[in-house]
């Protein structure tokens, strides 16, 4: 026999993280597993819901690893109201800065604790309780929920993949509750173009004590890297209030590690960008002022830098005020909380980006507190949870 979920709208919300919070959901080019076990539990709350309508959309990655997307739609009109949340979720990290168990739901008052909880399983959770409440009799739009794969590492497997099997009309509306502010009152309609480069620097390795037969890499590439960040930051100067922050934004990251002994001068290192640009800025204008920044590097260097495009994906336009999604949304929360909502830009990417490079409108928007995202002690809460339900549900209504 199925177990009975509880009839409570906030005690099923519990419920639903205590269950799907503990199986990690972690992209193998993260150290993980995949969604593919997530996914399994997902399918069968759906199926004790009553719910047995909905498609599984595995694909294997370049690992070899099973990447999974679930796809669920309730009513038989023309037109479907789509809320998409993945399912994937960041590494831990450091596990001494957590005092709540990163996989496991800790639940302390409105607040339920875990890694993902925030990031993107309140979306997860949302969408659970919307399934749950369908009444298509009630519905001027179907409501479909697409649980998707890989996110955080830039959703080839997950929208990316789905866009390709002719899941969504151009005509449908989509929500993707993936960034959020806590009084519910911002509704995200464009996003800054990314651009994830890594800087392979070679120089030339040796004995510490003998600093003039080696070519110092780490020293080269920090010297390369403050130059480029330095140089992007005095070119791309264009303001866009639209967004926050209002300009665009280029950061070293992410640094290799070089060598294992104190006394080993480094011959080859690696460094990251992480580049958040405004769309009015073409990224193969970017990268042509990087190359170039590179050679005159090179030019006055012993050391050579080695250049890796991990992620490259130009903005689209921004969703329009005017469009039907903009105007739902937007009168549904003005009915439910009184206020009327602003309409945002924001640095990350999120799966809206790729509905709008198909023409499609959407639109980023959940309640949330965005600073938890991908930290220790990640939280969601409940009452967010329960409210936007409620919005949503006032988007459905005839």
């Amino acid at each position: 026999m199925a177990p009975t979920l509880p009839v409570d709208d906030r005690e099923f919300v519990i419920e639903l993280a205590k269950r799907i919070i503990p199986i990690k959901a972690i992209s193998p080019f993260s150290g993980g597993e995949g969604e593919s076990r997530r996914v399994d539990e997902l399918e069968k709350i759906l199926l004790e819901l009553g719910l047995s309508k909905f498609e599984r959309y595995d694909t294997t990655d370049d690992k070899g690893v099973t990447r999974s997307n679930l796809v669920c739609r309730v009513g038989s009109l023309e037109r479907t109201l789509w809320i998409v949340a993945h399912v994937d979720t960041v590494p831990e990290g450091d596990i001494n800065l957590w005092t709540h168990p990163p996989f496991k739901a800790t639940v302390e008052g409105s607040r339920i604790y875990g890694r993902g909880s925030a990031d993107d399983l309140q979306a997860v959770f949302t969408s659970f309780l919307l399934l749950r409440k369908a009444d298509p009799s009630k519905m001027k739009y179907n409501l479909g929920i697409a649980f998707v794969a890989d996110e955080e590492m830039g959703s080839k497997y997950g929208i990316q993949y789905l866009l390709g099997k002719n899941i969504f009309n151009k005509d449908d509306l989509f929500i993707v509750p993936d960034w959020g502010v806590p009084d519910s009152l911002q509704i995200e309609v464009a996003e800054k173009s990314i651009l994830w480069l890594r800087f392979t620097v070679l120089g030339k390795q040796g004995h510490a004590s003998t600093p003039d037969e080696a070519v110092n890499a780490t020293r080269e590439g920090m010297r390369f890297m403050l130059e480029l960040e330095k140089r992007l930051n005095e070119k791309y100067t264009e303001i866009e209030p639209l967004f926050n922050p209002p300009n665009s934004t280029f950061q070293i990251t992410m640094h290799g590690a070089n060598v294992s002994n104190i006394n080993t001068i480094p011959g080859k290192d690696d460094f990251c960008l992480d580049s958040r640009i405004l769309p009015m800025y073409d990224l193969d204008m970017v990268l042509d002022e990087i190359e170039s920044t590179i050679r005159s590097f090179e030019s006055t260097s012993k050391a050579r830098i080695k250049l890796d495009v991990i992620q490259k994906e130009q903005s689209p336009h921004a969703t329009s005020s005017e469009s039907e999604i903009v105007k739902g949304l937007v009168g549904a929360i003005k009915n439910v909380k009184g206020n009327e909502p602003k309409l945002i830009g924001i640095g990350g990417g999120t799966c809206a980006a790729f509905f709008r490079h198909h023409g499609m409108d959407a639109v980023v928007w959940s309640t949330a507190n965005n600073e938890v995202y991908h930290q220790a002690d990640e939280y969601c809460v409940i009452d967010h949870v329960l409210g936007d339900a409620e919005i949503i549900s006032e988007m459905l209504r005839k």
